[in-house]
């Protein structure tokens, strides 16, 4: 393909940078905790970038990247991205959505059941040697027969909710457009935001971050919500006000929430959160399979070479 260059702004699967070389492609690899910085140093070499978010592709980046034509996001999540930018600069932004989908879905399950049988509790009980809180508080529910709402039936939310078919829960969603197929479908039940806040036990967040969803789960949606009820969230962390969450987590309003995105990643050791035992926490991990990481790397390089053979991606964002 010529004398091209790709930075690739954090680790992916080895098979992404394989694509890209078996196509003459010349890949410079970030070293793990790269910034913006660092970028600033090869920036100038590169024809497309491949990021994961960590670094921000802000205007500057792309407006002192002379060679630049696409912007690869490994994954969903583009709030990294400076998209109007993008877009008024010429530059290609895609992304691979089809590629995490199961594995996200999958790891939304996990979370949500392990906070309703507080199964990370047990194991620090076992391990710190505090068998009888089997008696106690280490007693779980199930989910089986709860009202569980799914805020966004997006691919990920409607594979959330077909998975939980087999949970005989009643399945509620909040989407800024009725999905009448897969209410068909799947069996689910179009609400109101408020409506499926004061119904559901298990409240499931699936939707993007933007400035529009920016705290869109606040206190004012929080104090709508049953006493008691549990969240869980493997969407993006600034689309709940994490300091009403926390105060809800305090007084009980919210007896649980799973989370695997905050406001502020990676989230500071010292905050509220890590302190809190009705709490289970990730690092950005619902992503994380190895054969979802497999297909992100793949899928963004695919993209990645389409635009620079002056080809359309599979999945552009901004084009």
């Amino acid at each position: 393909m010529g004398d091209l260059t790709v930075v690739v702004t954090e680790p992916i699967h080895p098979a992404g940078i394989g694509l890209l070389e078996e196509n003459g492609v010349k890949v410079i690899s970030l070293s793990p905790g790269s910034d913006g910085e660092t970028l600033a140093k090869v920036m100038g070499e590169a024809d497309a970038f491949i990021t994961r978010g960590s670094i921000k592709i802000t205007r500057e980046v792309m407006a002192s990247s002379p060679r630049l034509k696409a912007v690869g996001v490994h994954g969903i999540g583009c709030d990294h991205v400076d998209l109007e930018a993008a877009k008024e600069l010429g530059k290609v932004v895609l992304n691979t959505p089809k590629a995490l989908t199961e594995t996200v879905a999958e790891m939304t399950l996990a979370l949500m059941l392990s906070l309703t049988r507080r199964v990370v509790s047990a194991d620090k009980a076992v391990r710190s040697g505090e068998w009888s809180r089997k008696y106690s508080d280490l007693k779980g529910t199930e989910v089986m027969g709860k009202t569980v709402g799914i805020v966004g039936l997006g691919k990920i939310g409607a594979a959330v909710a077909r998975r939980l078919r087999g949970f005989e829960v009643k399945i509620l969603y909040y989407s800024r457009t009725r999905k009448s197929e897969l209410e068909a479908e799947i069996g689910v039940e179009w609400a109101e935001l408020g409506d499926l806040l004061a119904r559901s036990e298990i409240v499931s967040l699936h939707i993007p971050y933007s400035p529009e969803t920016f705290h869109f789960i606040s206190g004012r949606e929080i104090s709508l919500m049953k006493d008691g009820a549990l969240i869980v969230n493997t969407a993006r962390g600034r689309i709940i006000d994490q300091e009403a969450l926390v105060e809800a987590l305090r007084s009980g309003k919210v007896a649980g929430a799973a989370l695997d995105v905050f406001e502020v990643e990676p989230l500071d050791p010292g905050d509220p959160l890590t302190e809190m035992d009705n709490v289970i926490l990730a690092p950005h991990l619902a992503a994380s399979s190895h054969e979802a990481m497999w297909r992100m790397a793949t899928q963004v390089a695919d993209g990645v070479l389409k635009v620079l053979r002056g080809e359309v991606p599979d999945h552009p964002v901004v084009i």
